[in-house]
């Protein structure tokens, strides 16, 4: 009988043992789950009828479910007689996600907000839609006391506790009719958090809720109906970021890939993707992103529905007939090169049809746009007032400066606050100004009995503030003697302690419109040395794989969404250190010239020893592909998804010479790179513009005689202390150079100007890396820490290190005039203060000198 019931107990350990082991979170052991809404199977559960459950409500109209934070524990069904047959929905309809802003999706403190714009077409605002939020919260959130509201185009669609520190909360709100509006639409989450035991102000800073990009959007259906004018409703995949395909039926030519990089500008600033992701190849699947192919009509001819488009004799933008599971295709197209730069063209014309919340929303996503001369209320800005009965208030907003803006202790701009605050705060209460994370003001609230203020001026200085996107944070720290009890339950805990109105007030005075060198912030501000008027910049691909071809196109795109405008490169293979125009270097380091990398400040063989143990992998496909998974563990640290590395391996190779005049190509190479056939010599007409426009330039000066002195005066001056820095920085030049980290898996970094022109190289230990790096490089939040002469990312976290220059110069990028000259060379002497110590020193002797020549011959001498 024993043997009898061995067998049995034998053959049911065999059969546990060949089930595959269910992985865990990160509250378990093993790899975290993978957070993703499959297209089918889940179901959500229906609201209940008696309004206890989580939807339906008035106030919290809202459907929830909890994936499981332990996949490795069976899942429990409910029984029949809890959960009905007929009260489960089938499936979960996919979202139209949320695009990525340079805020992310993260908030913060004890109150926060977010505000996206969405576009839709007619038919997505047809029919029911919902809104989905799927949300994790930190453990310190107290769910009695905390809030997480959704808002489209301003009306409240609904609002729930928030309480998901174990695993993502999915919730969904029904969307009324009529609130959804065909062109751009604004979905807005607000949080009100509190903190479950502690009182402080640091405490404050435990608070967060982070929304899962994967998962959140508005439940419509797909844009059937899209046409060229609508791009914009061209769906982001579940990082945020919008894939963009080009489609090839053939290796492409340098001038054929010139003419996809400028499509893909285009196409982004139609979108106005600020997180675009290019990659060259077969169509893309699935409901996601935009396939696009550019060429002429023979070109193009063998690719899958273009013969649908019938004879093509002109410009051409058309949507081929959309097909399931397949995202919409755009043909940009013509009957010669020419006719093709047109359609790109007559593509780059963003839509501006929408709700006016959705107008707002697309107008601030960025930063406001300012030119300087502006005086704002903070209601433009997208702050309202507001009562706050909390302990830390964080008021927010953007500005966007132009990316000639030189920033530097010339001047100020004006914060007025208009507010209150009521009596009783302890002594440490204050109100503080940060911009970019760094402490611009601090103003004590001194008044015991409470204050009412109407403008309260705060300077800000502008060596502070950066080309291109500005965060600024206002923050009224607002303790009292009741936290030291902490009762979060008492009426006291909610009474208002400060006021903060809209109508307070930004004041921005003219600034200096001139570009500082090298400094990435200009860059990535405005993408300035590569839109000189008159100047054509290059991009250089030294070896035109794939990868690098998808890193640069990439680069790319966000240039053209930083310089507003689809920028003319000139795609060569050639690398020049000294060069007469601008060039972008987008290359793995062992492609790039040893004197390029010096050029840039950087020592080859340092950079080699560096990254020579990753310079001959490549990357694998791993079990959810080469981009990065988003898991419990990134939500938590608030992660970019697409920050991620992919795992890499020993590249084998045959032994077999490489080609002569062609670096050898890396794994994953297709037809994206162009054939080895020789660049292009520049046009003629590039030539005789640049002449035409000196002749017109010159004969404008001419007609102004006195303005013509003036300007060779200053020229004079320039080149001469221009001359005479060069000598004393060469006899003085460092003999140390930047080193990259260990850590690093990209460097970008830019050279001192040459002949009025930069050279910009973007390089990683091997071009599976590069592309992958730049993936994570054009992240809004990532691409807004952008500065110095070199950054350094390591793509694995986002985590991004700067490096200061030791020079800066001033690079004129406006017409001349006396006020910018005024303001442009004070803001030189702020920079460079022993020539401002030096004239200060030189004026005050010669004015003793003057003084003393005057009083010797006036009055009589004494006797």
């Amino acid at each position: 009988m024993g043997a009898r019931l061995r067998l049995p107990v034998l053959g049911l350990l065999l059969g546990l043992a060949s089930v595959p082991a269910l992985a865990q979170s990160f509250l378990g052991s093993g790899p975290a789950e993978r957070l993703t809404v499959p297209p089918s199977g889940n179901a959500l559960r229906a609201p209940s009828e008696d309004g206890s459950g989580p939807a339906r409500r008035p106030d919290a109209s809202a459907t929830e479910t909890r994936p499981t934070a332990r996949p490795s524990e069976p899942p429990r069904t409910a029984a029949p007689q809890t959960v009905p047959r007929a009260a489960i929905q089938a499936t979960i309809a996919p979202a139209r996600r949320l695009p990525s802003g340079p805020r992310g999706f993260r908030l913060t403190g004890e109150e926060d907000s977010l505000r996206y714009p969405v576009y839709l077409t007619e038919a997505q605002t047809r029919g029911p839609a919902r809104l989905r939020l799927s949300y994790l919260s930190a453990i310190s959130v107290a769910p009695e006391s905390s809030e997480l509201a959704a808002f489209v185009n301003g009306t409240k669609v609904g609002w729930t506790r928030i309480q998901a520190p174990g695993a993502v909360k999915v919730v969904e709100f029904a969307i009324g009719d009529g609130v959804l509006k065909p062109g751009y639409n604004a979905v807005t989450f607000t949080a009100s958090q509190r903190h479950r035991v502690d009182c402080s102000v640091g405490a404050t800073y435990e608070l967060w809720t982070q929304i899962d990009p994967s998962r959140s959007g508005l439940v419509v259906p797909p844009a059937t109906d899209m046409d060229v004018r609508s791009l914009a409703a061209a769906e982001p995949d579940e990082s945020g970021a919008l894939p963009i395909q080009v489609i090839l039926n053939e290796r492409p030519n340098l001038a054929r890939l010139e003419r996809m990089i400028e499509a893909v500008q285009a196409l982004a600033l139609v979108g106005r993707v600020a997180r675009p992701t290019v990659t060259f190849g077969p169509p893309l699947q699935g409901r996601n992103g935009i396939n696009l192919v550019v060429g002429t009509a023979s070109e193009i001819a063998g690719i899958e529905g273009v013969p649908e488009l019938g004879p093509i004799s002109g410009p051409r933008l058309a949507i081929l007939p959309t097909r399931p599971n397949t995202p919409p295709t755009l043909v940009v197209t013509g009957a010669r090169d020419e006719d093709v730069r047109q359609a790109i063209t007559n593509l780059a014309v963003p839509p501006d049809n929408g709700t006016p919340s959705g107008l707002k929303a697309v107008q601030l996503f960025r930063g406001y746009m300012v030119h300087g001369g502006e005086n704002l209320t903070l209601d433009r800005l997208g702050v309202t007032s507001r009562e706050f009965s909390g302990r830390l208030l964080h008021v927010g907003f953007a500005l966007r400066f132009p990316g000639d803006f030189v920033p530097a202790d010339y001047g100020k701009v004006m914060l007025h606050l208009a507010g209150a605050y009521v009596a009783g705060l302890s002594s440490e209460a204050r109100i503080v100004i940060d911009i970019n994370g760094r402490n611009a003001a601090s103003v004590p609230l001194p008044d015991g009995r409470g204050e009412v203020f109407d403008d309260s001026a705060i300077p800000l200085p502008f060596s502070l503030w950066r080309p291109g996107v500005n965060h600024v944070e206002i923050s009224a720290q607002l303790p009292n003697a009741a936290d030291q009890v902490c009762d979060t339950l008492s009426p006291a805990a909610k009474q208002a302690r400060f006021l903060f109105l809209d109508r307070s007030r930004i004041e921005i005075p003219h600034f200096a419109r001139a570009a500082r060198s090298p400094d990435l912030a200009a860059i990535k501000g405005g993408a300035v040395p590569f839109v000189v008027p008159g100047q054509r910049a290059r991009l250089v691909l030294p070896t035109p794989d794939r990868d690098s071809a998808d890193a640069a196109a990439t680069l790319a795109a966000r240039l053209a969404m930083a310089a507003e405008r689809v920028i003319d490169f000139e795609v060569v293979t050639q690398q020049q250190v000294v060069s007469d125009t601008s060039q972008l270097v987008v290359a793995p380091a062992r492609a790039l010239d040893p004197a390029l990398l010096e050029s840039v400040g950087f020592d080859p063989q340092q950079v080699q020893r560096v990254w020579e143990g990753r310079a001959d992998m490549v990357a694998t496909p791993g079990q959810f592909g080469p981009e990065g998974v988003l898991t419990l563990d990134r939500l938590r640290r608030n992660l970019p998804m697409r920050c991620a590395l992919p795992t890499l391996i020993p590249q084998v190779r045959p032994a077999q010479p490489a080609p002569a005049q062609q670096a050898p190509p890396s794994q994953g190479e297709t037809s994206a790179g162009p054939s080895p056939t020789k660049a292009p010599a520049p046009s003629p007409g590039s030539a005789s513009d640049r002449e035409l426009i000196d002749r017109w330039e010159a004969s404008t000066r001419g007609s102004r005689q006195i303005w013509a002195a003036l300007d060779s005066v200053w020229n004079e001056i320039t080149g001469t202390v221009h001359s005479l820095r060069q000598t004393i920085t060469a006899q003085v030049k460092p003999d140390e150079t930047v080193e990259v980290p260990a850590t690093a898996s990209l460097l970008i970094a830019e050279g001192p100007p040459v002949q009025a022109s930069n050279t910009v190289i973007v390089t990683a230990p091997n071009a599976s890396l590069l592309k992958a790096s730049v993936s994570c490089l054009v992240d809004p939040v990532v691409w807004a820490r952008l500065g110095g002469s070199a950054a350094f990312l390591d793509a694995s976290n986002g985590t991004l290190v700067t490096s200061r220059p030791e020079r800066i110069e001033i690079v004129e990028t406006q017409p001349r005039s006396l006020p910018n000259l005024r303001l442009v060379s004070a803001a030189w002497l702020s920079i460079n203060t022993e020539y401002y110590v030096g004239m200060t020193l030189a004026m005050a002797l010669c004015l003793g000198l003057a003084t003393t020549s005057l009083v010797r011959n006036v009055g009589r001498k004494n006797p």
